[in-house]
């Protein structure tokens, strides 16, 4: 046999709490045991190895029931692990599961945890379990195959329904592989139809999207042109402000390097005198230990002397305690030696009475061999006759047994012949009958053709207003579409416009633009009246002018009372928190404001020249301020306009440009880049410009949201009333379909119906010819059984004779047996008695010998107690000596100490005058030090402040431009600006500047920013990611073209392979199921011993999906349908049907649980008779209580449960009787042996949980 089960193990699966393992050999292996003990579950953990994922198939509710749950003496497992072990699997089978070595061995392990986690193995490399079904598709073997048949199992086959008797035939033809191919087909064919339909609505919007990313991405290219134009000018103009900062810082460095050096010497003199302090500090520390040490020597002399006078005390009451024990010592050990002397007197005795019951003890003894000899001799007799009488029972049992059987076969047969006739009667009516109904049905299915025809046309004209309606709701959905991409667009408008509106309004809240110490008194000092900026409203075009006008006072803080002002600087010049500008509106109430004249304000008007006031609306809290500052301000077009202005009014006013260049009246120029109107959100005046024209773009963009949303939902209510149209039209297309599956499903019905009568018919005929065949054979037999029922009754008379002269030799054996026995008896009660005097007096004799050591101890320790006592004495006398002498040495050292502390304490006093003038000096130097700190501070702010104007230069081109000015290479850099067209940018190295002659115009730079950041905002949004984006969008194209390329060609090779497997499959299973039938029919007769059996298609047009029904009809009856039959009729129809498929693809290894349950002896012959001829074919492991197939089988397995709740495994392998002479001992599967049992029951041979299991089979 190519392939069979090898091996199972199993540990911590339902009652296997240890390991187990079941070895198995090619044959028959039979698993027995008492009901309840786990049987069953070795049967559950080969199904659940295989793949079983129904905890209801197992007996359990949830798969955590399998895992081992523990009993009263052993904890419930955390895991469950099952190992099955198949010998000879191809290499088919292993790539089949993805294994690619060519494995002659396959061991599959599953293991499942209590949290729920499952493993699966094959030879312990971990897989999944579509490997593990996929190595035995096709083979017979699976959970579900007809490889594990239980009880219950293949009569539920016979009355489940017929499509799911399918699967069964469908393993047996070899095509469950295929079918699986089939299924994955068809899942990766609607898959491919999915995503073929999502890449082209994909590709149309990937077209749409390139066409508008094109122009984006144009537009972006110029923006970058421009950006890094204006990156490389502002870090050169950076770069230069840099290095003029850096100028600075370092002349400031030199100062404070100058102060730190006179700080450093001064830090030296205070570590060279501090060191000198420390030195007497530490001189007077030093004293000051020496003072203590002497105290506590002085102390410690003391204590010793108190010490040795507590010593000589102890000692002189030690030695009056010692003489009391010296005395009480000497009494013991002479009682103690009387006792012991009467102790060996009475030991003496006891030892000669002991003597004496020895020696009668000896003599029973040997007359109790004698008499259990003569018992033991008869024993032997008896049971040499029992043995005799047991086989003559037997003989006799058997003979009236052979007797009983040939008798009630006889009577059968006559039965059966009366029986054949009634039926014969019956089968010729029904013949009649049956015709008649096949005539009946032939006319009513003419009936239903024609309303098939009719309902069809029907459903053709519902079909044609179904696609009419379709086509106007795909109209609507487009337009809703399209007015809800709209609508998105605009609510994407909207929420960047609310963001926008979001961070100008958190820029206006912390007052983005003024100081950091501006910013801090405008969130926490109290009394404060705003800043000037919010009292103003100037329009976008005068945003800058106004601003370079201000100039710093832009960052005005508002104040009522002079008071508070000066209050609030001086609060920031103690805390060192920064500069602010404080306006007290106090102060100007009332107060003058200086005006030009008419007449040079009139000179200035016809120069262009306008008030600055004119262009601001200022609140009345701030307008007398506002007057103050820009009364002699005025608005000029340029700065030529502006100078000759100044000269015409000699420098009596200000004068800005609508750039916001500012000429000051006492002469100074200032200006340079600032951003396009209105623009800047940093701009302070601007920036509430912004907020307002921000919310007026709102509104309108929220009244076209309103007016998009509004049309939307009128189409989505006409999408409704479309869709509630179609869906009536779609229920009644779907009941006129479902009346004609309904009529279809009843022609159906009445065709099989039809096949149905027919092999009725052809079953009645066969039956009535197989009757007829078996009324011959029956007079045959009749006849035979007729003279073995003679020879039968003879040899029962004689066994009958043979068995009373046994009865009556046993009962002669058995009177001498109790004689015998009763004699031993009283030699056993009197060897008894006299064996429990002896005890007794050995139990007396223990005690006096431990009580004779014990006083032999007592002397010894209390001599030992007295020595020990002398010598503690001799010490305590020495001790008295030696302290007396050191209490007098003691005496002059303490007078000694007492002088030397003295002395100690003077020096003391000294050494603290000379460190209090030291420290006086050291004060002086750290005043002059603090004098020199303060200067240093001061130079280090100012220090800090170049610092920190550098790091805000480097930080802010680092986030803008990602770029560090350290690592900037100054530039020259000459522009030229043109009448038309962009100014021209020329770079210069320096020695090129230098021959050249000239130098960087930094205004001219400020400008040409100025301008860039011109171009660039009016450039207005810029997707700045078009560029890569139309990159990815086009390269995103092109692959999906070639996706769908793929989806069309993987679509028609997909159909050619779910084609080709359809035919190979049907051309499979028709041959199989053909091969199938046939043996089953010849089966069921050869097991009922005639009747009638067939299967048949339910939709024989439909091959790869019609339904299998099963005809059965046992001798003597007519059923119309299988579940009518008895128990053991549906087991032997089951057991005919399985092998059936057998003698057409058997299976590698064959699992029956029980099946033969329901059979009596008679069918029991037969069913072992008929796994007979299987067993060279497929290996069967069977779960049975039969005696009769317990015999057949090769190895045998008992499965005890010896402690509740637990099983064990108990394995024999089998011999013939022939190999059993010498009583050679069996090997048992686990290594171990024992000597062969026969079938004598309990006394002769332990069987398996108390059945008597026959262990030797005769042939």
């Amino acid at each position: 046999m190519a392939v069979y089960l090898k091996s199972l193990t199993a540990v911590g699966f339902k009652s296997f709490s240890e390991r187990i393992s079941l070895v198995f050999q090619p044959g028959v292996t039979a698993i027995v045991g008492p009901n309840g003990c786990g049987k069953s579950n070795i049967v559950d953990a080969v199904r659940w190895v295989l793949g079983e994922q129904s905890a209801k198939a197992l007996r359990g509710e949830e798969m955590a029931d399998v895992i081992f749950n523990g009993t009263e003496k052993r904890p419930k497992m955390g895991f469950a692990e099952v190992s099955l072990t198949i010998e000879g699997v191809d290499e088919a089978q292993l790539r089949a599961a993805g294994i690619e070595l060519p494995y002659r061995e396959v061991t599959i392990t599953r293991r499942v945890f209590r949290d729920g986690g499952s493993e699966y193995f094959i030879n312990k490399t971990p897989c999944r379990l579509k490997d593990v079904q996929q190595l035995f598709m096709g083979t017979g073997v699976g959970r579900a195959s007809y490889s594990i048949m239980a009880q219950g199992n293949m009569t539920q086959i016979l009355s489940s329904k017929p499509e799911e008797r399918r699967m069964v035939f469908e393993e047996a033809a070899g095509i469950t592989r295929f079918k699986a191919q089939k299924r994955e087909a068809l899942r990766k064919l609607e898959n491919t139809e999915q995503n073929l339909l999502r890449v082209d609505d994909v590709i149309r919007e990937v077209k749409r999207q390139i066409i508008s990313l094109q122009r984006q991405a144009g537009k972006a290219r110029r923006f970058k042109q421009y950006e890094a134009e204006l990156k490389h000018l502002e870090t050169q103009l950076a770069r230069h402000q840099f290095d003029v900062l850096r100028a600075e810082t370092c002349q400031c460095e030199e100062k404070l390097e100058t102060v730190r050096t006179n700080l450093e010497n001064c830090g030296l003199e205070v570590s060279r005198v501090e060191q000198q302090v420390g030195g007497l500090r530490q001189q007077l520390s030093a004293l000051d230990s020496e003072i203590a040490q002497a105290r506590q020597r002085e102390l410690e002399l003391k204590g010793e002397c108190e010490q040795h006078e507590n010593r000589i005390k102890f000692n002189e009451e030690l030695l009056s305690e010692l003489a009391t024990q010296d005395a009480r010592f000497l009494t013991e050990i002479a009682e103690a030696e009387q006792r012991r002397l009467e102790t060996e007197q009475e030991l003496g005795a006891l030892g000669e009475r002991i003597r004496e019951s020895a020696s009668r003890l000896a003599e029973l003894r040997d007359e109790m061999k004698k008499r259990s000899a003569v018992v033991g001799d008869i024993e032997t007799a008896l049971r040499k006759c029992q043995e005799e009488l047991s086989g003559a029972q037997d003989r006799e049992f058997s003979a009236a047994q052979q007797l009983t059987r040939i008798r009630n076969e006889a009577s059968a047969l006559d039965f059966q012949k009366q029986a054949n006739l009634v039926r014969l009667e019956k089968l010729s009516a029904e013949k009649i009958q049956l015709e008649e109904e096949r005539l009946r049905l032939e006319q009513r299915l003419k009936g239903f053709e024609q309303e098939s025809d009719l309902h069809t046309q029907n459903a053709e004209s519902q079909r044609i207003e179904l696609a009419r309606r379709q086509e106007a709701l795909k109209k609507v959905q487009q337009e809703l579409q399209d007015v809800s991409r709209e609508l998105e667009s605009l609510q994407r408008l909207q929420a960047e416009q609310h963001s926008k509106l979001g961070v100008l309004r958190q820029l206006e809240e912390g007052h983005e633009g003024f100081g950091a110490a501006a910013q801090a008194l405008l969130k926490s000092a109290p009394g404060l009246l705003g800043t000037l900026v919010e009292h103003l409203h100037v329009s976008n075009e005068h945003v800058p002018a106004v601003e370079g006008a201000l100039g710093h006072h832009l960052q005005l803080i508002l104040t009522d009372e002079p008071t508070r002002a000066c209050t609030i600087l001086a609060e920031l010049a103690a805390n060192q928190t920064g500069s602010a500008s404080i306006a007290s509106l106090g102060l100007r109430n009332g107060a003058p404001t200086e005006q030009i004249s008419a007449e040079l304000a009139q000179r200035l008007g016809t120069m262009g020249a306008q008030p600055v006031l004119d262009l601001i609306h200022a609140d009345d809290l701030v307008r007398p301020l506002v007057a103050s500052l820009l009364g002699r301000t005025y608005l000029v077009p340029d700065l030529d306009t502006a100078t000759r202005a100044w000269s015409e009014c000699n420098g009596t006013a200000d004068f800005v440009t609508r750039n916001g260049e500012h000429l000051s009246r006492h002469g100074i120029y200032s200006g340079g880049h600032a951003p396009r109107e209105g623009a800047s959100p940093s701009s302070v005046l601007a920036r509430k410009n912004l907020i307002a024209a921000i919310e007026n773009e709102l509104a309108a963009l929220q009244e076209k949201v309103e007016a998009i949303s509004r049309r939307k939902g009128a189409l989505q209510s006409e999408q409704t009333a479309l869709v509630a149209g179609l869906q009536e039209v779609q229920n009644g297309l779907r009941a006129q379909e479902v009346a004609m599956a309904t009529r279809q499903g009843e022609l159906n019905a009445l065709q099989n119906a039809m096949r149905v009568l027919n092999q009725k018919i052809d079953t009645v005929v066969f039956e009535i010819q197989s009757l007829a065949t078996q009324q011959r054979e029956a007079e045959d037999r009749r006849t035979t059984l007729t003279s073995e029922i003679a020879e039968c009754e003879a040899a029962e008379a004689e066994t009958r004779q043979q068995l009373q002269a046994c009865q009556a030799e046993v009962e002669r054996l058995r009177h001498e047996r109790d004689t015998a026995n009763a004699a031993l008896t009283e030699i056993k009660v009197a060897l008894a008695s006299q064996e429990q005097v002896c005890a007794s007096l050995r139990n007396q004799q223990r005690p006096l010998e431990q009580r004779l050591g014990e006083l032999r101890d007592t002397v010894a320790q209390r001599q030992r107690d007295r020595a020990a006592a002398m010598q503690r004495k001799g010490r305590a006398e020495t001790e008295i000596n030696e302290s007396r002498i050191r209490l007098e040495s003691l005496a002059q050292d303490r007078a000694l100490s007492a002088r030397k502390l003295a002395d100690l304490l003077a020096a003391r006093d000294r050494q603290s005058a000379e460190l209090s003038a030291r420290e006086d000096n050291l004060g002086a130097i750290r005043r002059r030090m603090s004098e020199l700190q303060e200067e240093r501070s001061k130079l280090e702010v100012e220090l800090a402040q170049r610092q920190m104007s550098i790091r805000n230069l480097l930080d802010n081109i680092m986030q803008r431009y990602q770029v560090d000015l350290n690592e900037v290479r100054s530039e020259c850099i000459t522009i030229t600006f043109a009448d038309e067209g962009p100014a021209k940018v020329v770079v210069l190295t320096p020695e090129e500047m230098q021959a050249a002659g000239v130098s960087t115009d930094w205004d001219a730079v400020a400008a040409q920013i100025a301008a860039l950041r011109k171009k660039m905002d009016e450039m207005g949004p810029v997707n700045l990611v078009a560029i890569t984006e139309y990159e990815e969008i086009e390269q995103r194209y092109q692959m999906l073209a070639e996706q769908r390329d793929d989806l069309v060609r993987a679509r028609a090779q997909l159909l050619e392979a779910i084609n080709r497997v359809n035919a190979q499959t049907r051309t499979m299973f028709v041959e199989t199921f053909e091969r199938i039938r046939e043996n089953f029919r010849n089966l069921f007769v050869e097991v009922f011993g005639g009747g009638k059996a067939d299967l048949c298609l339910v939709d024989e047009n439909d091959v790869l999906e019609s339904g299998v029904e099963i005809v059965a009809c046992p001798p003597g009856k007519q059923l119309k349908s299988i579940s009518l039959l008895s128990g053991g009729e549906q087991t032997m129809t089951a057991v005919a049907l399985l092998f059936a498929i057998y003698q057409v693809r058997p299976s590698p290894f064959c699992i029956l649980d029980e099946l033969d349950g329901p059979l009596d002896e008679a069918n029991i012959k037969r069913f072992v008779h008929i796994l007979k001829r299987f067993v060279q074919q497929s290996q069967f492991i069977i779960i049975t209580h039969n005696k009769q197939t317990i015999a057949m089988a090769d190895v045998l397995y008992g499965i005890t449960m010896e402690e509740r709740g637990v099983s064990k495994i108990v394995s024999v392998k089998f011999r013939k009787t022939g190999e059993l002479e010498g009583n050679r001992p069996t090997e048992y599967l686990n290594g171990t042996t024992e000597a062969v049992a026969t079938e004598a029951g309990d006394e002769a041979g332990a069987g398996i949980n108390g059945e008597p299991t026959a262990l030797a089979i005769a042939d």
